[in-house]
């Protein structure tokens, strides 16, 4: 009710300023087509609804993490909120968890730092492959 009609300038002049710290990184193209989605019916549900389950699921999520937690290696970026992410994820996780951390990088990582963001993540996933090889004796190097 707050944001319909009003999802460009939200984005443009508080949201994508406020969160990010790569000038630049956010183009007019990019706000214009994130205001074109959000101003779609139902446009904002997704987001409106993530932030608010945060308030009400927290003791749900903390049984289903205890009872199922991660048991495969996982990667957790942090950027602009600093360690809360990898503190968040080793919470739901029994296997390692390690952590990169993308320094000047803000909310959103995969619009400011897209070639840094997809080296970690690569990186990670090669190393996660090669010890799940080694584990299982499979050839590596390909199919």
């Amino acid at each position: 009710m707050l944001f319909t009609g009003r999802e460009r300038e939200l984005l443009g002049t508080w949201a994508f300023p406020s969160l990010t710290a790569v000038a630049g990184s956010i183009t007019a193209d990019d706000i214009g087509e994130f205001a074109r989605t959000y101003a779609r019916p139902g446009g904002w549900r997704g987001a409106a609804g993530l932030y608010r389950s945060m308030l009400s699921e927290g003791e749900e999520i903390r049984s289903l993490a205890s009872s199922r937690p991660l048991t495969m290696p996982v990667l957790a970026v942090g950027a602009g909120g600093g360690a809360f992410t990898a503190a968040t994820v080793k919470q739901v996780a029994a296997g390692p968890v390690e952590s990169v951390q993308l320094d000047g990088v803000g909310h959103y990582a995969a619009l400011e730092a897209p070639e840094a963001l997809s080296g970690a993540v690569l990186d990670f996933l090669d190393r996660a492959d090669a010890k799940w090889q080694q584990g299982t004796g499979r050839a590596t190097g390909g199919p």
